[in-house]
């Protein structure tokens, strides 16, 4: 029975609309999707443009108000065009609605369905997004949004299990975020370094472990994270791309390959990351802050006028190659 009610409410909220239907319009398209849920204006649920006076002299109009048998505010809704995304300026005149009428659910409808929530559980100051729910067919967030706002099964038990569950999951993606950072983080993985030689102390002198740690790299790094220019492989490198090898000047690299295309991308990033290559085996990345880099700069001259780069210089110092990258 929810499936129905739910492929209704996308047929009348999504796939039976034109495109540029103007707000008024929808309006009457979203007082049919509420009579999906038994919410009828004739019993008195549904004020449509109800006017509230606020303060001395100041009014609010929100879209729609459902209220129960004993006229009491259950609901705010406000609508938008569904061919305009649900923005945050949106979501603030819906909150405005919310604190005004003191009430702790809100309803945004438009491209999408968003349910907010602004009480006690939450334990911030602006109401929070419990669910975004998009209009397909056989949702099972559409489906538990009929479960929970038809007129039949609406109580505060059933809404307050679905603002606890959706709060839990706001706050397990949140912690999740938020050990990832630690993890990743550079002082974390200083530490790993000094798990490894108490590890091995028993086996060997930790001057020794040290030295070994000096020459290693150690690092966590998200599974799906592209590798740095430093992490390439030389055979990467040297895979057949334009760089200027010009006698006796450090060969430089640029991604993207051209001049042209690089100073176009720099011109808007005005940063690049520039991948120093020594015949070592070791490689040492830096940012290059470009906000001073003009349409008249050129690329390759500014880099070659780095001291370290110079004629002479680089050979001293052991550079091998350079890599200019604007990805880092």
């Amino acid at each position: 029975m929810n499936n129905e009610k739910w492929n209704e409410i996308c047929f009348l909220l999504s796939d039976n609309i034109r495109t540029d239907i103007s707000e008024s319009d929808f309006e009457q398209n979203v007082v049919q999707a509420l009579r999906v849920l038994d919410w009828k204006e004739y019993s008195g649920d549904i004020e449509i443009r109800p006017s509230f006076q606020v303060g001395a002299s100041n009014r609010i109009t929100p879209d729609f108000v459902i209220k129960d048998s004993d006229n009491r505010k259950l609901f705010v809704i406000e609508i938008k065009q569904p061919n305009i995304p649900l923005n945050s300026r949106f979501q603030q005149q819906l909150f405005s609605y919310m604190r005004q009428l003191k009430l702790e659910y809100g309803i945004l409808i438009g491209q999408g369905i968003q349910i907010f929530y602004d009480g006690d559980l939450a334990k911030q100051e602006d109401p929070i997004l419990l669910e975004t729910i998009k209009f397909t067919k056989d949702n099972d967030k559409g489906l538990k949004f009929v479960e929970i706002f038809a007129k039949e099964n609406f109580n505060q038990e059933s809404l307050r299990n679905f603002t606890l569950n959706g709060l839990k999951k706001l706050n397990r993606r949140e912690e999740h975020k938020e050990l990832t950072k630690k993890l990743l983080d550079e002082n974390y993985q200083e530490k790993i370094s000094e798990l490894i030689k108490q590890d091995f102390l028993d086996e060997y002198d930790g001057e020794l472990i040290e030295s070994v740690l000096e020459n290693l790299r150690i690092e966590i790094r998200a599974k799906n994270a592209l590798p740095t220019q430093s992490e390439l492989p030389k055979r990467e490198f040297s895979k057949e791309r334009i760089v200027d090898y010009s006698n006796g000047i450090l060969p430089i690299e640029l991604n993207p390959s051209t001049e042209s295309e690089f100073k176009k991308r720099l011109l808007l990033t005005k940063t690049a990351y520039i991948t120093t290559f020594y015949k070592n085996g070791t490689s040492k990345q830096k940012v290059w802050n470009a906000n001073r880099f003009r349409e008249t700069s050129g690329v390759l001259g500014n880099l070659r006028s780095r001291p370290e780069f110079r004629n002479g210089e680089w050979q001293k110092l052991g550079i091998e190659k350079v890599l200019v990258s604007i990805d880092k």
